[in-house]
């Protein structure tokens, strides 16, 4: 809970929710992110069925092999069985598609290494009985780490591997917080922003509240007030 922190330019609200409470469809509109961290039990499955045919994201932590019968309910692979894998003292991300948006932005050298996570235990699934899935991660066995598949309109993202301290040091790392919140932009809740910008370029300013005029201050000390409607300052 403590991952998404308000900010000025951003609020994000999260509900937590017991795997045996009843879920009501009514209780998901405006929910673009639903993390599933376990099994379900068929009423509220079916609410999140409904929720990635609406074109929505699941992040679904594959916590225990046992959770592989939800997983396959929601890929529509009845079947579908994961094993826990036989790691040697732990394993590490071993290759990142650092081209998917998701992991874009930690492309930079600087922010690319993530062999520093050390994962104790994570769950081997085979990709080929997932349609349209596709490994964004994979940890140096070669398994899969971090998956994508379509479901619907949605997006489920699988993460083979919980942040658990007995699963992995994911939670612990300097890399989770961001990672969370690309999963959640992915998901259309939050824009990307830039927070710096130069001389000539256009700030977009379509997030303000369109009840309130928007006032600039610019570094000279003087204020801009923009028409009424206006979104954008150059």
């Amino acid at each position: 809970l403590r991952a998404f922190q308000e900010s000025r330019r951003q609020k994000i609200t999260i509900t937590p929710r017991g795997v045996d409470s009843p879920l009501a469809a009514a209780e998901l509109a405006g929910v673009r992110l639903m993390i599933i961290a376990g099994s379900l039990p068929e009423q509220p499955l079916s609410v999140v069925e409904q929720f990635l045919r609406d074109g929505q994201t699941v992040l679904f932590v594959l916590s225990s092999s046992a959770a592989a019968p939800t997983l396959g309910r929601l890929a529509g692979v009845p079947s579908l069985v994961a094993e826990e894998a036989a790691v040697r003292n732990y394993a590490m991300f071993g290759q990142i598609d650092f081209q998917h948006p998701l992991f874009a932005p930690f492309a930079d050298p600087r922010f690319s290494d993530f062999t520093k996570i050390h994962f104790w235990k994570h769950r081997r699934i085979d990709l080929g009985q997932l349609p349209g899935a596709r490994a964004l991660a994979r940890f140096d066995d070669g398994d899969a780490a971090l998956i994508q598949m379509p479901v619907g309109k949605g997006t489920v993202f699988v993460l083979t591997s919980g942040w658990q301290p007995d699963d992995s040091q994911l939670a612990l790392s300097s890399k989770f917080v961001p990672l969370l919140y690309s999963a959640l932009e992915q998901s259309g809740a939050i824009r990307a922003q830039l927070s710096q910008y130069l001389v000539g370029d256009e700030v977009n300013l379509a997030s303000a509240n369109p009840s309130q005029p928007i006032t600039l201050r610019k570094p000279d000390g003087t204020t801009v007030a923009l028409a009424a409607g206006e979104t954008k300052f150059s």
